[in-house]
């Protein structure tokens, strides 16, 4: 068996209001975008209240940022949000960062050679043998992705701890110079963040088990108590046919291009239910025997879509919403954020035997599905 032990999460330093932006884009793209002052109405209905960025607002105001500064940036922001996130995670499993086995590096919106792991590695002190998994190019879909990763790693090797991190600085991501509706929706809903989580082995687990319960204790890691962890139970990923064009980004002289096709609500709620089910047969499972959903807010609009093909209550989904609101849409990290504040939820706690089934969608089109099952040490 394979546990998920504990969530970290991190922000970049520049907390910027939802108004603010929408007053940005008001003058950025008045004159330039057909219909654009109907379209203002896109900042109100994306439900978005603050995000956190690597740069400031001002930043976005300058006519011309190449690929390098953009990367750059990227780096240096990565770099203090990705040790933030995975010591934050440490510290609530009782674990250092010389017990991590293997590290589990999901970004897009950046390039790094060495990849982020290294440089992770090398700013934690952790062991110079530590296994390097570095992820790329999955999107929204990588966080949870790199969770299955991670936890299939110690499947394998029961005797070690994985650390999964993922960090995106989406914000950056805004051409100055292109004014289509796809770059003035992605103004309305992209963000910078990073989390991490801790994985452990069935053998690791029970010999540092009277190490981690009383130090889970005094962190103050949130309703999952310190003797109760969430047991990995399948993964299951998809890769739908003829849909590159769904979700993703181009690669421009000035760094990376929003890809958002207007069928991706629609698609979700015809397609998203028959993934699940897919996962939960294979354990004999249906949708109603899930207790929690922890689902990546790609938008109201994909919240919605959920709620309408899954067959969902709009309160299942609170979580989501409320990531939503308080960061907006940071990509793949944005569903570990959803999953920290429903373990940290004490009158929605997860008890011993109840399913959590964790999803996101991301380019090609995919999607990537988690099960896990609360369980005590």
């Amino acid at each position: 068996m394979s546990y998920l032990v504990s969530v970290g999460t991190a922000l970049p330093q520049f907390k910027v209001s939802q108004r603010e932006v929408a007053e940005f884009a008001r003058q950025h793209f008045g004159g330039r975008l057909a219909h654009h002052g109907q379209l203002m109405n896109v900042f109100a209905n994306a439900q978005i209240e603050w995000r956190y960025f690597v740069a400031p607002l001002a930043w976005f105001s300058e006519s011309h940022h190449g690929l390098k500064e953009r990367n750059d940036l990227h780096l240096a922001g990565a770099h203090d949000m990705i040790c933030a996130a995975a010591c934050q995670a440490l510290e609530r499993a009782g674990l250092t960062p010389q017990d991590v086995d293997d590290v589990v590096m999901v970004c897009t919106t950046g390039l790094a050679t060495p990849s982020l792991d290294a440089l992770l590695i090398e700013a934690l002190g952790m062991g110079r043998h530590t296994k390097r998994s570095p992820v790329w190019g999955l999107g929204c879909a990588g966080g949870v992705a790199g969770l299955s990763r991670a936890a299939e790693f110690t499947l394998a090797y029961p005797d070690k701890v994985a650390l999964l991190v993922a960090v995106e600085t989406c914000s950056i991501t805004f051409q100055f110079g292109d004014f289509s509706k796809k770059n003035f929706v992605a103004t309305s809903l992209f963000a910078d963040g990073a989390a991490a989580a801790v994985v452990v082995g069935e053998g690791r687990m029970a010999r540092e088990r009277n190490r981690m319960i009383p130090a889970r204790a005094a962190s103050g890691a949130g309703a999952l108590s310190s003797n109760e962890v969430l047991k990995f139970t399948g993964s299951y990923s998809t890769l739908f046919p003829h849909s590159r064009h769904v979700m993703g980004w181009d690669v421009v002289d000035t760094g990376l291009s929003v890809i958002f096709a207007p069928e991706i609500p629609a698609r979700i709620a015809r397609d998203m239910r028959p993934e699940i089910d897919g996962l939960l047969a294979e354990h004999g499972l249906t949708v109603a025997d899930v207790d929690h959903f922890a689902l990546h807010p790609g938008g109201t609009r994909v919240l919605d879509a959920y709620v309408d093909g899954i067959g969902l209550r709009h309160d299942d989904l609170r979580y989501s919403r409320e990531v939503l609101r308080d960061y907006g849409n940071m990509s793949s990290p944005t569903v570990l954020f959803v999953l920290d504040r429903l373990l940290a939820a004490p009158e929605h706690r997860v008890k011993s035997g109840d399913y959590v089934i964790i999803g996101a969608l991301g380019p090609g089109f995919s999607s990537e599905l988690a099960l896990f099952e609360g369980c005590a040490l």
